[in-house]
């Protein structure tokens, strides 16, 4: 069954090479995945809205604020709890603890770190995901 993941990742570029990327990681896992992309924080609550997500991949730089904020709100006041990872180039202590606080239940640097999570997030491999 199909995995839908939100990536919220402003750079159009490095959000479609990461996808490519992943898809060509996650294959060998027979993990069946689709990235529902947004660029921002306005198109990720329009992506949330919409519903039927699994997980969430959430950069913490975006042109209209914070990534932990989206994750302390998918966390807080969401009807539907979906797991989120938080994605950014320069994760410091600091950003990992509010990562945390927020909610986000994992942070990931590499891209084996990151598929290890996606299925962790998503439920894979264990018998009721």
């Amino acid at each position: 069954m199909e995995k839908r993941i939100l990536f919220v990742e402003d750079d159009a570029r490095f959000r479609d090479a990461f996808t490519r990327a992943m898809r060509l990681a996650l294959a060998p896992e027979q993990l069946d995945v689709a990235f529902v992309e947004s660029g921002s924080l306005a198109e990720a609550h329009a992506r949330l809205r919409e519903g039927g997500l699994d997980a969430a991949l959430i950069d913490v730089t975006l042109p209209d604020g914070n990534g932990l904020d989206l994750v302390r709100e998918i966390n807080d006041g969401a009807a539907v709890h979906i797991p989120t990872l938080v994605l950014t180039a320069s994760l410091d202590h600091v950003v990992a603890a509010r990562a945390v606080e927020a909610g986000a239940q994992s942070k990931a640097v590499s891209m084996p770190e990151i598929v290890a999570a996606i299925k962790r997030l998503t439920g894979a491999g264990h018998p009721e995901g």
